[in-house]
């Protein structure tokens, strides 16, 4: 566990040396020329801290982590709303973060996976904060490919991808802005830490050093008895999984096939990734409390709201997962948090509202109703401002839609959790499904009221059919209602999933099932 007292003097040499300084004497010389807005006196400065990986689930002890400490994602919890029922547009990086920044989903960006661009003409919601009249600023990841954060932000500090020894520039960056920012116009900054995303480097190197006993792999900290077992997160209630699963949904949650063997590990090694995860979210909690002290401490204070998020979530052994990329609540259910340290913003605090369907996509209009923008702009998402304000909104949605790459959607009424996969056929061409012929694949079906760990699909029962007509429907308006969709303009994300799913096909999962 990492000093959480850590203090850290910001000399002008340093300050230079993430060149800010000549950013906040003259912030004018790097936005375009339609960036001439006057924001209303009104108007609060806006810190969006995004984290990587971060699930609802596990992650924070302010929402019931047992094995985690995070005082200061505690603090922004206990200053502001927290939403409990909400969800990632992708459960993957890329397409995750294009949703906050464009409004649009997947299928209509062109960010179906990582690394596939996003299409030039999709709204930009840093030029619409511009527009109203904001200085907006950016450090750390950004991961929207297609988009040119420095065509779009002034960008402090660029981020990379070990959040281990990264992130503290960030905060760096972060206070040193708090410390020099001296202009008239508010600010809108985007700090973008990458941890606890290094659990993804981890499984790799934990089954390299593990000892093979039994045929298991056994983590060797165990066994040394670095580690007491009391230390160690247990496994999962929901470590088994329903093996009536989409074929890519299987390539991908089990962490990329080709990787560690999962078959090989035992359960200590299961549960050494758990304890890992922790300490990567205890490390940008360090850093984000660095972060939150400066505010504290600075004029902004009062005036400055704090919107807290994660792209998407992490597997945590849940499902014999690592990583993203699946509907289940670990990867799908992100922490989203609304706050300010002061009073003067209209903000209810340490509240926990388990009752509206939020989405990432909200993101974007909720950010250019506080800064008085035009979020109308962005085709989907709605404010959350009304709710973080008075606990309710009239007309608030019914169901949460998202997507994961373009093979499977999801649609969940809070209660129950219905996904579609598709099935890619010869010739696949990379095109969203409702675009070309298709057959469908596996379907998923969870009640996560009587299942909340989702160990049982419905899909396939004869009780289920009316409700899974139902949500049938549901799922058809949805993708319905997506913008006009255009061809993906890349092959790297197709062939990333093809060689995936021909992995996972040799292994004998079987690929349609029967209602019983």
């Amino acid at each position: 566990m990492i000093n959480k007292d850590r203090k850290e003097n910001i000399s002008r040499r340093t300050f230079m040396k993430s060149a800010t300084a000549a950013a906040f004497a003259a912030p004018a010389l790097f936005y375009p020329s339609n960036a001439c807005g006057r924001a209303k006196a009104s108007s609060p400065n806006i810190i969006f801290i995004h984290v990587d990986q971060m699930s609802l689930l596990d992650s924070i002890a302010a929402f019931g982590a047992e094995f985690t400490s995070t005082p200061a994602i505690d603090r922004i919890v206990r200053n502001g709303t927290s939403f409990m029922q909400s969800y990632s547009t992708d459960p993957v990086c890329c397409p995750a973060r294009a949703g906050w920044w464009t409004g649009t989903y997947p299928s209509e960006n062109g960010i179906v996976v990582n690394n596939t661009p996003c299409h030039q003409d999709t709204p930009d919601l840093s030029r619409l904060l511009q527009q109203a009249g904001y200085n907006t600023y950016y450090t750390g990841k950004w991961h929207v490919p297609g988009k040119n954060v420095r065509q779009l932000f002034h960008v402090i500090h660029e981020g990379s991808w070990w959040g281990e020894l990264t992130d503290q520039e960030v905060t760096r960056s972060g206070r040193a802005f708090l410390r020099n920012y001296d202009d008239n116009k508010p600010f809108f900054l985007s700090l973008g830490y990458l941890n606890p995303h290094d659990i993804c480097i981890t499984p790799s190197i934990e089954y390299a050093r593990a000892e093979t006993v039994n045929g298991k792999k056994v983590p060797r900290y165990t066994k040394t008895g670095v580690l007491n077992d009391n230390e160690i997160p247990p496994l999962p209630t929901a470590h088994e999984y329903d093996r009536r699963e989409p074929t890519i949904q299987i390539a991908t949650h089990r962490g990329w096939i080709d990787n560690p063997k999962f078959s090989e590990w035992s359960d200590d090694l299961w549960r050494m990734h758990r304890y890992n995860y922790h300490r990567f979210i205890e490390m940008v909690d360090a850093e984000i409390g660095l972060l939150l002290d400066e505010l504290e401490q600075s004029k902004w204070r009062d005036n400055t709201l704090i919107i807290f998020c994660s792209d998407h979530g992490e597997g945590m052994a849940r499902h014999w997962g690592v990583g993203k990329s699946t509907f289940y609540e670990e990867t799908v259910k992100v922490p989203f948090v609304v706050a300010a340290l002061g009073d003067v913003l209209r903000v209810r605090k340490n509240v926990k509202d388990t009752e509206h369907l939020v989405s990432g996509i909200d993101f974007g209009r909720t950010v250019c109703d506080y800064a008085g923008a035009d979020g109308a702009k962005l085709p989907h998402g709605r404010s959350l401002r009304s709710l973080v304000e008075r606990g309710k909104s009239d007309g608030w949605r019914e169901y949460v839609y998202a997507e994961s790459s373009v093979y499977m959607h999801m649609v969940s009424d809070g209660r129950f959790k219905y996904i579609r996969s598709y099935e890619e056929n010869e010739g696949f061409t990379g095109l969203p499904p409702s675009m070309q012929t298709h057959r469908m694949g596996v379907e998923q079906l969870f009640d996560l009221q009587e299942d909340p760990d989702e160990q049982h699909n419905l899909a396939y029962e004869n009780a289920s059919q009316p409700l899974l007509e139902k949500l049938r429907s549901v799922m058809d308006e949805k993708e319905a209602a997506r913008i006009p969709l255009r061809p993906v303009p890349h092959e790297t994300g197709l062939n990333w999933m093809k060689r995936n799913t021909d992995i996972i096909r040799k292994r004998d999962y079987p690929k349609t099932y029967s209602i019983s």
